[in-house]
């Protein structure tokens, strides 16, 4: 008898390693989706952090004089810039960091988990806050913004040029 078709036998065979190796690819194209996500994420985090620390260092530098900080606190800076148009304050009010402007707070960065000023004096040494505004020479900044459980933490300072 020559019969044509498959058995039951070989029907499961092949359907069983079918089901492997959809699981071995299963596995591999979620790997991928993870760490695209993964990267995603920090990328568009890393770029938020870099916009808002990078604009603060830049405007903090403006600073008018000494007598033009009117706050300066561990998670709160705020000052006059050196046009004296504008009273500027960095804030963080949730996970949201803010920069007001004249009583107008516009959005710097979002998901931020941590916002803290450090001031310094001449000699470089750390003052304690709240400080005299007249001994700040230099502002330190960092930065943390957490996104799924992803954090990325950025620092730096600002030497504001009239003080």
């Amino acid at each position: 008898m020559n019969r044509k078709g498959f058995t039951l036998v070989e029907l499961v065979i092949v359907i069983s390693v079918t089901g492997i190796i959809a699981v071995i690819a299963g596995s591999i194209l979620l790997g991928v989706i993870d760490a695209w996500t993964f990267k995603f994420n920090r990328s568009d985090m890393l770029r938020d952090a870099r916009l808002a620390i990078n604009r603060m260092v830049r405007e903090i530098r403006t600073v008018r004089d000494s007598t033009s900080i009117i706050t300066a606190s561990s998670g709160q800076f705020r000052f006059i810039d050196y046009s004296g148009s504008a009273d500027i304050t960095y804030s963080l009010l949730g996970t949201n960091l803010n920069r007001t402007e004249n009583t107008v707070a516009n959005l710097l960065a979002e998901n931020v988990s941590s916002l803290t000023f450090r001031y310094y004096n001449a000699s470089g040494t750390e003052l304690p806050t709240p400080t005299v505004p007249a001994n700040i020479k230099r502002v330190g900044i960092s930065l943390t913004l957490t996104k799924n459980g992803e954090n990325v933490y950025l620092q730096s300072e600002s030497m504001p040029r009239n003080l």
